[in-house]
């Protein structure tokens, strides 16, 4: 687990023979004050000097500067590095028509934001809704930005397009067989998400079902419609207003009209400005913005690793959320050891035999499943690993990692957490030894390594 900052870089290493087998999972960090290109090309040096400039597999989980940014910081030294495989998720697949559909969706609505980014006023003129500006902003430095403020590197886009031609790409599908590990033995790569349903992907997104489809349109569609008459067709910029065209008064008429000027004015110093709610539409934005947030982590890749021959599992849900994990229990597959019988897995079986746990977003409320997630995860020997920069958090308020996750993860991995930003065990240290056998201490301690650019932690195959 990498020390670039608030984000994700994972450097998993597997014995082989002649060599080791390299995988990369993310690389990437929210832009801070505490850090900067110079810390992830440290970084970066550090994943080619381990791996002699190969990785066999690069797993990108999702599209959030925070997990790719690394990838244009330091795309110099990822020249250098030589890729095998690709891995992403399904939904990257330009050849599904239910992937081009939900890619097309998240663009129409990324650009909704993005266009009423634009239009909402700062501070300067209106306070409140510039201080809204402002959150939303914010919330969007997961895609490097928006608009103007995500030209150049800042764009997700450029990082995620790198990605994508660094090598052949494979499309992780949980309804697919497992994957191997080329030249590797005994491991087996469980793909649990992003789901097929789109009530899974789209739960906070997908509109009430209806038998009118002429007349019915979505939140991002009609929201388009009203920041860019140029978005969308004609009649459905027409459908998008309120009330018919005649029915309808431009700015312009109203500004000629005796009772609007008086009862509403027009201008910052008119005396019945607060009744006019030019800017407020706008809010939605906000909305949606979630939405689109809660879209990119619902089709997050997530990857349970087995150990066959101990059983040992893996968990790396990237930053999957509510819907992405809830479409984990119905998945199961057919698994044929050798030469003996076909038995069937399922992922709560994975779950319980988790004995690593890379802890989703950073710690934060919305990323680990209580009952259905961490709760299920009942292995003796569990460890969680938390990818944070709690300085960087705490400036933009965020509880990371979240208190009751944080004391629930303790109880769970007894005191067997470990942190991106921490220099040792110390902060751990009196939750461990309560929890563990001295003799768990010391094989844990042993296990673990902290350098300046990493927290390293050895399973036993």
């Amino acid at each position: 687990m990498y020390k670039q900052g608030l984000g994700d870089c994972f450097l998993l290493t597997f014995p082989r023979t002649p060599k080791p087998f390299h995988m990369l999972i993310d690389c990437g960090a929210l832009a801070s004050k505490h850090y900067g290109d110079e810390q992830m090309k440290k970084v970066v040096a550090d994943i080619k000097k381990t791996t002699g400039g190969k990785l066999d597999v690069l797993a990108a989980t999702h599209e959030h500067w925070d997990h790719i940014s690394g990838f244009t910081q330091a795309k110099e030294l990822f020249d250098k590095i030589e890729v095998k495989k690709v891995w992403v998720a399904w939904t990257e697949d330009s050849d599904r028509d239910d992937a081009k559909r939900i890619r097309n969706e998240f663009k129409k609505r990324k650009k909704a934001v993005e266009m009423a980014l634009d239009r909402i006023p700062d501070e300067k003129k209106n306070r409140q809704l510039g201080l809204y500006k402002k959150v939303l902003t914010e919330l969007f430095g997961f895609y490097g930005g928006l608009g103007a403020a995500a030209t150049g590197q800042g764009r997700t886009e450029k990082a995620w397009d790198y990605i994508l031609g660094k090598a052949s790409k494979q499309y992780c599908d949980p309804k697919a067989r497992p994957l191997d590990l080329e030249g590797v033995t005994g491991v087996r790569v469980y793909v649990l998400g992003p789901p097929q349903d789109p009530d899974f992907i789209r739960k906070k997104l997908s509109t009430k079902e209806t038998y009118d489809t002429k007349h019915g349109m979505s939140l991002a569609t009609s929201f388009l419609a009203a920041v860019d008459d140029t978005a969308v067709d004609p009649e459905i910029r027409s459908r998008a207003f309120p009330f018919e065209e005649h029915h309808r008064l431009s700015v312009k008429v109203a500004r000629n009209t005796k009772f609007f000027t008086e009862h509403y004015g027009f201008g910052d110093n008119a005396p019945n400005d607060w009744r006019r709610i030019d800017h407020d539409w706008l809010t939605v934005a906000g909305e949606l913005a979630l939405n689109i947030d809660s879209y990119t982590n619902n089709t997050c890749l997530a990857l349970a690793i087995e150990l066959t021959g101990s059983g040992k599992v893996l968990l790396f849900p990237g930053d999957a959320q509510v819907g992405n994990w809830l479409s984990w229990e119905d998945l199961e597959w057919r698994i044929k050891d050798g030469n003996g019988p076909t038995r069937r897995v399922k992922s709560e079986e994975l779950l319980a035999r988790t004995v690593l746990y890379k802890v989703g977003h950073h710690g934060s409320h919305n990323a680990t499943l209580r009952e259905k997630g961490l709760e299920k995860m009942v292995s003796p020997d569990l460890v969680a690993m938390i990818p944070v920069h709690r300085a960087t958090a705490k400036d933009q308020e965020w509880a990371f990692p979240y208190p009751a996750l944080w004391k629930r993860l303790k109880e769970k991995a007894r005191g067997r957490v470990l942190l991106a930003d921490a220099p040792a065990l110390d902060e751990i240290a009196t939750d461990a030894q309560k929890g563990l056998s001295q003799q768990e201490w010391k094989s844990f301690q042993k296990a673990v390594k902290f350098t300046d650019t990493y927290v390293e932690y050895r399973i036993p195959m």
